[in-house]
């Protein structure tokens, strides 16, 4: 476990975070381009504090985010958030966004697999993933 700096300004930042097409797009990538296991490397300092107010993003936002994306991207998305919840200050929880992409998929009629759902539960802890509280 690292430990990564504090900056209030960065955390100010975090709670004003959007979701924006470009870094959807950009953490898609890191997942189709298998570079999850490489995720505190490629989110540092700042950018990592501010990135992690996407977790604290409204389930309405992200199902409403959901809605122009196929079905692929919507399945990178879930695994990146899944593991990103390992990096400090990313922990979700019943927050995560893995859920409401979750939902979106569902309410297309695409169910996520048996292998997708034994992987994540092999990396994440949140016992919220992937369909919330129940």
């Amino acid at each position: 476990m690292s430990l990564g700096s504090w900056d209030p300004a960065a955390e100010s930042a975090a709670y004003h975070q959007q979701i924006e097409p470009a870094t959807l797009d950009r953490f898609i990538a890191y997942s189709r381009d298998d570079q999850l296991d490489q995720l505190d490397q490629l989110i540092q300092g700042d950018e990592s504090q501010i990135m992690a107010g996407l977790m604290l993003i409204e389930h309405s936002a992200w199902l409403e985010a959901a809605e122009s994306r196929p079905d692929e991207d919507l399945l990178h998305l879930i695994r990146f958030f899944a593991v990103a919840e390992n990096l400090p200050g990313w922990e979700a929880g019943a927050k995560s966004p893995v859920i409401p992409l979750a939902k979106a998929l569902r309410k297309r009629g695409t169910r996520l697999d048996k292998d997708l759902l034994r992987w994540l539960r092999e990396v994440s802890d949140n016992r919220f993933l992937p369909y919330g509280p129940l």
